[in-house]
C-alpha cells in the first residue's frame, strides 16, 4: 500500500486508517459510559466491538499475516452473542 514520508517518518495509510477508526471507536466508547439508557450503552458496545474488528483486518492487510482475520471473525461472533443475550436479559424473557 501508499505510504506517506512526514519528517523521515514513513506512515502507512493503513496505520493512518486504523488511528482514526480507534479515535472513532472512543468517541463512540464515550456514549457507553454516559449514555441516557441501557440501550444506548448496548448500541455503542456493539459499535465499537465492530470498529475493533475492522481495525484487525486491516493490521492482517498491512502486515500480511492472516490470524488476525480469525481474531476478527471470533470477536464479531462473541459480540454478536454479547449483544443478543443482554438484550435477552434486559427484555426478561425466557432464554429458550
Amino acid at each position: 500500500m501508499g505510504s506517506v514520508d512526514q519528517g523521515g517518518v514513513q506512515v502507512s495509510m493503513l496505520s493512518l486508517i486504523s488511528t482514526v477508526l480507534l479515535f472513532v471507536a472512543l468517541m463512540a466508547s464515550y456514549r457507553l459510559f454516559m449514555g441516557p439508557t441501557i440501550f444506548d450503552r448496548l448500541i455503542s458496545l456493539n459499535v465499537s466491538g465492530v470498529i475493533l474488528s475492522i481495525v484487525f483486518i486491516i493490521m492482517s492487510i498491512d502486515t500480511g499475516l492472516g490470524f488476525y482475520v480469525d481474531i476478527a471473525i471470533s470477536f464479531n461472533i462473541l459480540n454478536f452473542i454479547a449483544v443478543i443475550a443482554f438484550a435477552k436479559y434486559l427484555e426478561g424473557g425466557d432464554y429458550r
